[in-house]
């Protein structure tokens, strides 16, 4: 079984050519990317890996398909037709996946196309099916009947295309999710995506395996502010103290991809214990409510996100914000400075 390691959206924030570069020295087959924007930094930088367009394609991509190697992925009729009259026009021949849709019913053709698309493959030799997928929606629900009701119609599809003379080297379609909570079938090309950044699918997703956090989110504390019971902090007024405190400013906010909505309710690490964050999250800053910690002072390092301990979990921080830690690595990756160890 290969991997096919999922690194679009700047590798969910961490870093695309970085991500790339690792991943290729663990000698993943290829990457999943949604644009060519991608592939050409990928290209640059001497990867030569098979580059997978997940969700399909735009018309305007197709020189670059070509000059930059790309795979595309068939979404519908339409975009068949696209890789028909271009391969025609310019005489060459392509290699795509056909992404086939089970009940996730976004991206993908519909089994009933088949025959079509089948008839659509013997007219256009210059085409090449070399890879068949879908998408899982409940890959971290197995008991939920979608799951199986999705996989046995891909067997299906997979069985009907043999059938009639067509034979996709790579059968892909679980994602972290999947590659999880599937036991019986996994095709021969899984593509995980939020595991390779140790984030976990669901909360459910612990008991089967442990992973390590790659994003550590860090900053300091840049001022103390001592304010009485009674007063109040920030925008709004939206914390009012209860006793005496100490109140801890960090300067990250929204602008900086810390959800807004963690205002009076997420929490960071000093220290080694969790500290909450009280107030409204401003554009870059937010507070910390410092007052049961021993002498706290200016410069002491916190932890927002991940940590060597995983002492602030992106599940848990982003169940507070009711999103999912996929959105916390893009937003937060996307504008805090990198460094890499």
């Amino acid at each position: 079984m290969e991997i096919l390691a999922v690194i679009k959206n700047d590798a969910y924030g961490h870093g695309l050519l970085e991500v790339a570069r690792a991943l290729a020295e663990e000698k993943v087959f290829g990457f999943g990317i949604a644009e060519p924007q991608e592939a050409y930094l990928l290209r640059k930088a001497g990867l030569i890996h098979p580059l997978i367009l997940l969700s399909g394609f735009e018309r305007d991509w197709l020189p670059d398909i070509k000059a930059l190697r790309i795979i595309p992925t068939v979404t519908n009729l339409e975009t068949l037709e696209w890789l028909i009259d271009f391969t025609l026009k310019k005489g060459l021949s392509l290699e795509f996946h056909l992404k086939v849709d089970t009940g996730m019913h976004r991206f993908g053709v519909l089994p009933e196309d088949l025959p079509k698309i089948i008839d659509k493959l013997k007219e256009n030799p210059q085409l090449h099916l070399t890879g068949l997928m879908t998408h899982l929606a409940c890959g971290e629900k197995p008991e939920d009947p979608l799951f199986t009701r999705q996989i046995n119609i891909f067997r299906e599809v997979e069985i009907s295309l043999k059938n009639q003379g067509v034979h996709p080297k790579h059968i892909h379609f679980c994602n972290s999710a999947g590659l999880i909570f599937c036991q019986e079938y996994r095709g021969n090309l899984v593509r995980p995506g939020i595991a390779l950044y140790g984030g976990y699918p669901s909360y459910r997703a612990r008991a089967h395996l442990r992973l390590k956090p790659v994003m550590t989110v860090k900053s300091r504390i840049v001022d103390i502010k001592g304010i009485k019971k009674g007063d109040t902090a920030g925008y709004g007024a939206t914390f009012t103290a209860k006793r005496d405190s100490l109140l801890g400013l960090v300067p990250v906010g929204y602008g900086d991809g810390y959800p807004r909505i963690l205002s009076n309710r997420g929490f960071a690490v000093i220290r080694g214990r969790r500290v909450p964050v009280v107030g409204t999250v401003s554009m870059k800053a937010l507070y910390l409510d410092l007052t049961d910690l021993e002498l706290p002072h200016r410069g002491e390092e916190v932890i927002l996100l991940g940590g060597e301990r995983e002492e602030v979990p992106a599940d848990e921080l982003a169940q507070l914000a009711y999103t999912i830690s996929y959105e916390l690595f893009c937003n937060l990756g996307r504008a805090i400075p990198r460094r890499y160890v």
